[in-house]
């Protein structure tokens, strides 16, 4: 899965944050916080367990820290460190 791209990731989130959490017509920046966007904790839970069915990915709950889990880029960022190891 080493393949896949940070960008890609972001990507994936975003898409998946538009078409399953925000209302209809509303946009995602990769930079836009979580919390600006109206995303709560179950959102944030959600964007978590589709990553990790997304890319077979487990993400410890050792990297489950706020300055992951602020933002698109942030969390596509610890995915796809985790990923690289």
């Amino acid at each position: 899965m080493s393949s896949i791209t940070e960008t890609q990731i972001c990507d994936e989130l975003i898409a998946f944050i538009e078409n399953n959490i925000l209302d209809a017509g509303l946009k995602m920046d990769k930079d836009t916080p979580f919390a600006d966007a109206g995303l709560d904790s179950m959102s944030i839970i959600q964007l978590i367990l589709f990553i990790e069915r997304k890319f077979g990915l487990a993400i410890p709950d050792t990297h489950l820290l706020p300055e992951n889990l602020v933002s698109v880029s942030a969390l596509a960022k610890c995915s796809y460190n985790l990923l690289s190891d």
